[in-house]
């Protein structure tokens, strides 16, 4: 008689483990002292690039591409010189993961001239801006868990919000209100100073 052998559970690897090493690597490397306006843009410009849709896994130090066509926005690891007729939508930044979890983006510089991508981006930011109006502090308005968010974006989103509240508490920032740094700024100079 043989003995069959009890087949281990989750061979191919998948559940918490994965989940728990992508958070571990995507933890904050050096979150610092911000100023409030500092926290907001960064804050303000990842959402941006976090709800773009894209299925690979980010790195920081490595340069993306972001484009938005008239489903939304996309994150891409070509550039536009390199899809040459094949755009995916209009070229919008090149953005770059900083090993602080935020993301750093420079705008293309016909986003000015383009005003179907103004709106676009203006639309985010009113988004943005009503987040923050809505939240008693900024921390509460901080994505922490996201659902409806693809898995890469989660993720992201997560590592982001650990990040912000970091340099929150070093900056002497934690518990207020994002509100009042919101004003005075115009949408068009919150983004297009971002470059």
């Amino acid at each position: 008689m043989t003995t069959r052998k009890k087949p281990q559970g989750n061979p191919q690897g998948k559940g918490s483990v994965p989940v728990l090493d992508a958070l571990g690597a995507l933890q904050a490397w050096q979150p610092e002292v911000k100023s409030p306006e500092q926290i907001l843009r960064e804050f303000c410009l990842s959402t941006l690039v976090l709800s773009a849709r894209f299925d690979f896994r980010v790195v920081p130090g490595n340069t993306y591409y972001l484009y938005h066509r008239r489903e939304g926005w996309q994150l891409s690891l070509i550039s536009p010189g390199e899809w040459g007729d094949r755009l995916p939508g209009s070229w919008v930044a090149r953005c770059e993961l900083a090993t602080d979890m935020t993301w750093a983006v420079e705008l293309a510089p016909e986003v000015a001239d383009n005003t179907a991508l103004l709106g676009a981006l203006e639309d985010h930011l009113r988004g943005f801006i009503e987040r923050i109006n809505d939240a008693s502090s900024l921390e509460a308005a901080l994505p922490t868990y996201e659902q409806q968010l693809p898995y890469q974006q989660r993720m992201m989103a997560t590592a982001l919000s650990s990040s912000l509240q970091t340099s929150l508490i070093l900056s002497g920032l934690s518990g207020q209100s994002g509100q009042r740094w919101l004003q005075g700024a115009s949408i068009q100079q919150f983004l297009l100073s971002a470059g």
